[in-house]
């Protein structure tokens, strides 16, 4: 059986256990790994109070992290749903990213409220806002950039092959900028075409993208690339 890749994740701490323990069930066996989060979550001001007649947009969990008891939600992702149906909301929409999610929105009118973190790959409230709809921001965590540790800066960096899934165009520019160079067997699987192309765009070195923009596509592609190693 040949050596696995270091499998080097940098999502916030709770996220890269979760998909840490996801490839692994998916592959059956352990895979090598450093855990070196480039982003921390912290929670912004006290929960707000959400009348009645407002409906949330969520685009990530981390915005479902207080009592939405009643009130309807319109997500971005499965996770994102189940997090909001925990706090007790009325989910009505599931897309697998911002721009589905306004796609099924349309023209649908209501008082719409992106819950939302210090940075956004889409800026929600501005699309809803020039196609007429009404819709605010109200910040409710932050993504706090943070530095590479030394042991994922060697992963990456270094002369043994390694493996690097990035989940946003954010994620992608601060571990390129973390690092001197991308070392010479290092393989990048980005979320989206967008991830990949922020990649790109850093580091001047190519990164392949999944299908569909979603942590179940990511999975796979993951364990597809460790499969590759295993003989």
């Amino acid at each position: 059986m040949s050596n696995l890749p270091i499998l080097v994740l940098t999502r916030p701490e709770a996220a890269a256990h979760r998909f840490l323990t996801q490839v692994e069930t998916a592959l059956g066996r352990d895979v090598p790994h450093v855990i070196s989060p480039i982003l921390q979550i912290q929670p912004v001001g006290p929960w707000p109070a959400l009348s009645d007649d407002i409906e949330v947009i969520l685009t990530s969990e981390h915005a479902a992290r207080g009592d939405l008891s009643g009130i309807s939600a319109h997500c971005v992702g499965r996770r994102t749903a189940e997090a909001a149906t925990a706090q007790g909301a009325q989910v009505q929409t599931v897309a697998v990213n911002a721009e589905e999610l306004l796609q099924k929105l349309g023209t649908r009118s209501a008082n719409y409220v992106h819950l939302c973190g210090s940075h956004k790959a889409v800026d929600i409230s501005a699309c809803m806002t020039a196609a007429g709809l009404s819709c605010r921001d109200l910040q409710v965590y932050a993504q706090a950039a943070q530095p590479l540790t030394d042991e994922a800066r060697a992963a990456l960096e270094g002369e043994d092959p390694a493996l690097l899934p990035l989940f946003s165009p954010r994620s992608a520019r601060l571990v390129g900028e973390a690092i001197a160079k991308p070392g010479p067997h290092l393989q990048v699987i980005g979320m989206s075409d967008a991830v990949a192309a922020e990649w790109r765009a850093t580091t001047g070195k190519t990164a392949e993208f999944v299908d569909t923009p979603t942590g179940d596509a990511m999975v796979s592609g993951i364990v597809a690339a460790l499969g590759g190693h295993v003989a």
